[in-house]
């Protein structure tokens, strides 16, 4: 199965790169994401271990298996007992300067993994339209314009109370 979410960001790729890449840092920005750790520390690497922890979602642990930084590109994939998956972000200048195009594709198989997929398929998709909308709250707003990380999960579409 697959999921593709799509996002238009009014800051510039560089900024926003190194808000999607600071992982362990996502759940202080969104709801999608309860818990994320990189095992060994560090930051973001190819090859790395990214364990994460999502609402109504068992715990997964990912391994990047892609990271290109110069392209604004980096993958996760993870792979168990009869199924596999794999989230790749891909993030491009948009049209206008300034501006940030973020693409999240979401792709499941396996004998157990697409089953499992139709089962959480709404879940997933779901949790990935919050992470999209959230990272372009945060990246939109003055915290985020700043380069700061360290605000609470937004709510896309709620005013803030500062």
């Amino acid at each position: 199965m697959r999921c593709e979410i799509a996002v238009d960001i009014a800051s510039c790729p560089d900024h926003v790169w190194a808000v999607v890449t600071d992982v362990t840092r996502w759940p202080r920005w969104t709801t999608a994401v309860r818990e994320a750790v990189l095992l060994g520390g560090g930051a973001l690497a190819y090859d790395g271990v990214l364990r994460l922890r999502a609402p109504r979602l068992p715990e997964r642990t990912w391994r990047v298996a892609e990271f290109q930084a110069r392209r604004h590109r980096f993958a996760l994939r993870s792979e168990g007992l009869g199924g596999r998956a794999q989230v790749r972000f891909t993030l491009t200048p948009a049209a206008d300067a300034g501006r940030s195009r973020l693409v999240v594709v979401h792709e499941r198989a396996g004998w157990i993994g697409s089953p499992m997929a139709r089962l959480t398929a709404r879940t997933v998709e779901g949790h990935l339209q919050t992470l999209a909308a959230d990272l372009k709250a945060h990246c939109e707003s003055r915290h985020g314009s700043r380069g700061g990380v360290d605000a609470g999960p937004s709510r896309a579409g709620v005013p803030s109370a500062s």
